[in-house]
């Protein structure tokens, strides 16, 4: 979890308290049916804290015993996912036990009993566990984002995906999780970083050092998110790396972020090496990632090891 839990409320909690959240001028907004939350609190939340909420709503509403798994488990544990997040909330149950879905709960039946945890007391698939199932049913981007970051934060190890996988040997989308646990790196820093790397290994254009440092006459310049050292080519996957991500400042901040990574910038060059910069936009679009690939020299189809 990287935020503290939510401040919801049940219809009768707020009524008993003199507040009916059902009106427009309470200051709450509906998470579902039967459940509110602070309108602060909502307007403040992403797209991502929003399914959180729902998720905890629906819980929390209809009593759902089973274990939460797939992106209702990941959101608990602060797993990111690449593409949007559903609008049901996932369990999970032993195949025959006859649980029912609804508009709200969509549950999934299995001869693979999980692992579960507790995350404030809400029962979810364990981190392993839910990393190879998020590979299993989403793209491979969205699996190898969700993978990296379970692996750079210490949630799992590359040996217990690798245990995860062989468990769930023969179920659907197998094949893909396999390939995510295969590529899955903890040194990637960000989503955008992790989808980069998909859709390299996907145009299969070779693959580049992760999180390389450099240094010259007057010392550390810094690391960049990718390095081809074969062609001398730095990668970076938003344009503002490790000395630029406080862009969120003030003006003057901004600038001062630009003016030190273009000295890095500047220092890379001289060291001999050329740049290569792209944005989500560019990475999220295989075609045009491809064509952006080739125009630095890296040919998609080069490397099919």
């Amino acid at each position: 979890m990287n935020q503290p839990p939510p401040t919801l409320i049940r219809t009768r909690q707020a009524v008993s308290r003199g507040v009916d959240p059902r009106r427009n001028a309470s200051q709450y907004v509906k998470v579902r049916h039967g459940t509110y939350l602070p309108r602060t609190e909502w307007e403040a939340a992403g797209k991502e804290r929003r399914y959180e909420l729902y998720v905890r709503a629906t819980v929390e509403s209809l009593k759902v015993s089973a274990p939460l798994a797939r992106e209702s488990a990941a959101v608990l544990l602060g797993l990111p996912i690449v593409g949007g997040w559903p609008t049901v909330t996932h369990v999970v149950e032993e195949a025959g036990s006859g649980g029912r879905g609804s508009a709200h709960v969509a549950r999934h039946g299995t001869r693979y009993v999980p692992e579960v945890i507790l995350v404030d007391g809400i029962a979810v698939t364990s981190a392993p566990r839910t990393v190879v199932d998020l590979a299993r049913v989403r793209s491979f981007a969205s699996g190898l984002a969700s993978a990296d970051h379970a692996v750079r934060h210490g949630l799992v190890t590359p040996a217990e995906l690798e245990a995860e996988v062989e468990r769930l040997a023969g179920t659907r989308g197998i094949q893909r999780a396999r390939a995510v646990v295969e590529h899955a790196d903890g040194r990637a820093e960000s989503v955008g970083e992790s989808l980069s790397r998909a859709q390299m290994i996907t145009l299969a254009v070779p693959l580049p050092v992760l999180q390389e440092e450099f240094f010259d006459e007057n010392g550390f310049i810094g690391r960049t998110d990718f390095w081809w050292p074969e062609l001398g080519l730095c990668g970076e996957f938003d344009g503002f790396v490790k000395f630029g991500r406080e862009l969120l400042g003030s003006d003057e901040d901004a600038r001062e972020a630009l003016w030190k990574e273009k000295q890095r910038e500047d220092r890379l060059r001289r060291a001999g090496n050329d740049m290569a910069r792209w944005t989500w936009d560019e990475a999220y679009r295989l075609e045009t990632f491809a064509r952006l690939m080739a125009c630095v020299g890296l040919v998609p189809g080069s490397d099919r090891r």
